[in-house]
C-alpha cells in the first residue's frame, strides 16, 4: 500500500494539486482506509470523468479516476499482476513487468537471425478497437480460472463492469486483464494447441513468422476464428508478406539483418524539434528520442535530426560499483529446485551474501531460455566448484544442468554436471 501511495503521487505536478496536497496530509488515514476496505473485499470504483486525448494518431476516450481509487486499484494489480505474469506466454508483451517493446524486438530479431529459412515471410494483425469491444463475460470467465477468493474476484469485478461495454482505457487494472484474455484466448491456443513456433503479441497487435505464405494464411484463419469466438475482430489491414520488405511492428521497421524507427516517429520527432525553442524541453526531447534510436541502426539518423553522435553504453565502460563491493545480477530469483534437470548457462556468482537463511549465502546469475534468472545456495560443493572455474581462463558463462544425489539418511544435494 505504501508503494502504491508513493508511486500514484510520484512527481512534484500531481503532489502539488489540490487531491495530492490533501492525500499527502492525509497519508496515514488513507492507506489504513483503503488497507481495510481491501482487505474486505469492499473497495469500489465509483466515479470517474471522461476525456479525449490523442494517442499515436488516434483520438481516444480515457476514465479518469481521483487518485484515492487509482492507490487501491494499483495495489490489487501489483499482486494480480504477480500471478497473472507466469501465465502468459514468453513473447507477448505490453504492460507486463521487465517484458516492453524492446524485449519483444530482441526476440524476433534473433529468431530471424537463428532461423532465417522459418521466418522467411511474416503475417501481421491488428484486433479492432480492442479495449471498447472486449466483452466483459469472457474477461470474468477468465478471471474466475485464475482466482478463487471471491472477496478479489467481487473487486475485479467492479473494475470489469466499470464501463458499459468493454474495459475501461484509464484503469490500471484492464491492461492486466486485457493481456489475460487474449492469454487465455489466444496466444495458449496458438503456441499449444497448433504448435506455432514464432508467434508475437504486444496487446492487441501481432506478428506471425514461418517458412511460407500458405503456412501463414492457415495461421490467419485459425487466428480469425479464435479472434472472432470471443466477440472480437481483426482489423482489414492484415496482411502476409516477406520479412525483406520490413516488419512495421513495436515502433520499428525490423528487417533480417537490421531494424529502423517508424518513418512516423522520425517525422513526428524532426517537427517538434524544429517548433521547440525551450533548452530543457529539447533536451528531453532527444533524451526521448534516444531512447529508441538506441535500439535500431539509427547513428547517423540520430545525428542529423539532433547534431549529436550517439555513443553505445558498452563503449563508455562504466559500470555500478555498489558500496559494500558486492556484484549486483539481474532476473528473478528462484529455486534450485525449480532449475533440476534443466539445461542452464552460468554466468557469474557472488559470496558471503546475507538473507533471511542466515550468512555466507552464494547467489549465482544463469541463463534459462534466454532469460536471466538467479538462485541462492549454501552448498559447500558448489561453492567449491565455482571458485574453481573463477580461476579458470575463460571459466564463465559456461552450460550445465543441475542434478540431484541422495546422501546421508534420505537428504538430497545439489550438484553441476
Amino acid at each position: 500500500m505504501y508503494n502504491s501511495f508513493d508511486k500514484v503521487l510520484q512527481g512534484s505536478k500531481r503532489k502539488n494539486s489540490v487531491q495530492g496536497r490533501v492525500l499527502l496530509a492525509q497519508r496515514e488515514e488513507v492507506i489504513k482506509e483503503l488497507t481495510e476496505l481491501i482487505a474486505k473485499g469492499e473497495f469500489r470504483v465509483k466515479d470517474y470523468h471522461e476525456r479525449d486525448i490523442i494517442e499515436g494518431g488516434k483520438l481516444r476516450r480515457i476514465q479518469i479516476l481521483s487518485m484515492k481509487d487509482r492507490i487501491a486499484i494499483h495495489a490489487i494489480m501489483n499482486v494480480v499482476d504477480e500471478h497473472l505474469r507466469k501465465r502468459f506466454i514468453r513473447t507477448t508483451s505490453a504492460s507486463i513487468k521487465n517484458r516492453g517493446m524492446h524485449d519483444l524486438k530482441e526476440y524476433i530479431q534473433r529468431d530471424m537471425r537463428e532461423n532465417p529459412e522459418g521466418t522467411r515471410f511474416c503475417y501481421k494483425f491488428d484486433i479492432s478497437k480492442f479495449y471498447e469491444s472486449v466483452n466483459q463475460e469472457f474477461v470474468m470467465y477468465c478471471v474466475r480460472r485464475v482466482f478463487k477468493d471471491e472477496k478479489l474476484i467481487a473487486m475485479l469485478d467492479n473494475f470489469v463492469h466499470m464501463m458499459p461495454n468493454g474495459l475501461s482505457i484509464g484503469l490500471r487494472s484492464s491492461q492486466g486483464l486485457a493481456n489475460l484474455l487474449l492469454s487465455v484466448f489466444l496466444d495458449h491456443y496458438i503456441k499449444d494447441k497448433y504448435g506455432v513456433r514464432y508467434f508475437y503479441r504486444y496487446c492487441d497487435d501481432g506478428a506471425v513468422l514461418a517458412g511460407s505464405k500458405a503456412e501463414l494464411w492457415n495461421i490467419r484463419d485459425t487466428i480469425h476464428g479464435l479472434i472472432e469466438d470471443i466477440d472480437l475482430k481483426v482489423k482489414s489491414n492484415e496482411r502476409v508478406f516477406p520479412v525483406t520488405e520490413g516488419i512495421d511492428f513495436l515502433g520499428y521497421v525490423i528487417y533480417p539483418n537490421h531494424s529502423e524507427l517508424r518513418k512516423r516517429i522520425k517525422k513526428r520527432f524532426a517537427r517538434k524539434m524544429h517548433t521547440v525553442k525551450s533548452r530543457k524541453r529539447r533536451s528531453e526531447l532527444i533524451a526521448s528520442f534516444y531512447g529508441m534510436a538506441k535500439h535500431a541502426d539509427c547513428n547517423n539518423l540520430f545525428n542529423k535530426l539532433t547534431g549529436k553522435n550517439m555513443r553505445s553504453f558498452k563503449d563508455l565502460n562504466v559500470a555500478f560499483k555498489p558500496e559494500d563491493g558486492k556484484k549486483r545480477f539481474a532476473g528473478t530469483v528462484v529455486s534450485i529446485r525449480e532449475l533440476v534437470n534443466l539445461p542452464i548457462i552460468v554466468k557469474d556468482f557472488e559470496t558471503g551474501i546475507k538473507t533471511e537463511q542466515g550468512e555466507g549465502r552464494c547467489i549465482v546469475s544463469i541463463e534459462v531460455n534466454g532469460e536471466m534468472k538467479k538462485f541462492f545456495t549454501n552448498s559447500e560443493e558448489m561453492k567449491n566448484i565455482l571458485t574453481q572455474i573463477r580461476e579458470m581462463p575463460d571459466g564463465f558463462p559456461f552450460e550445465t544442468t543441475i542434478k540431484t544425489e541422495a546422501f546421508g539418511k534420505g537428504r538430497t544435494k545439489y550438484v553441476f554436471s
